[in-house]
């Protein structure tokens, strides 16, 4: 029942083609949580020439927080969700006294000192292949609970 990136984005779309679609992207983010380049598509009938289809939606996003970089014809066999072979996520700490202005929300303030040499060293061990099924929500529809961690 709040307002959502998919909903906007069909509202967008219903407003420059008239029709009513669904729009499914490679994943969800949770409250408070923000995407960057985020990939999403739908099946709309009507042609664009390129970048008018972007534009429009961006257009029509206005004042929503939600920009569209790029708007591209796929083949009819792509499906965001399922055609994402990687993911990357952006984990800021900032590490003063004083408190948060601009990034409030969008980073955890720690005011005490750290240690990043520790932590860099602890983060290594989590590299590789691991089974994540603890932390699967119950309806997790992945098809496997295993993920690799490549970088951290």
């Amino acid at each position: 029942n709040a307002p959502t990136v998919q909903g906007a984005l069909e509202t967008a779309v219903r407003a420059i083609c008239g029709e009513d679609v669904r729009v499914h992207g490679a994943g969800r983010t949770d409250a408070g949580v923000h995407a960057r380049g985020q990939v999403a598509h739908c099946d709309i009938a009507k042609h664009f020439p390129p970048g008018r289809f972007r534009d429009g939606l961006n257009a029509h996003l206005r004042p929503n927080p939600i920009g569209v970089l790029a708007a591209d014809i796929v083949p009819d066999d792509f499906e965001a969700r399922f055609s994402a072979i990687k993911r990357h996520y952006l984990y800021r700490i900032t590490n003063t006294r004083a408190n948060l202005a601009l990034d409030i929300g969008r980073v955890w303030r720690v005011p005490r000192a750290l240690d990043a040499d520790a932590m860099h060293a602890a983060a290594q061990r989590l590299l590789g292949k691991h089974d994540f099924t603890t932390f699967r929500d119950t309806e997790c529809q992945a098809k496997s609970p295993e993920k690799t961690l490549d970088q951290l």
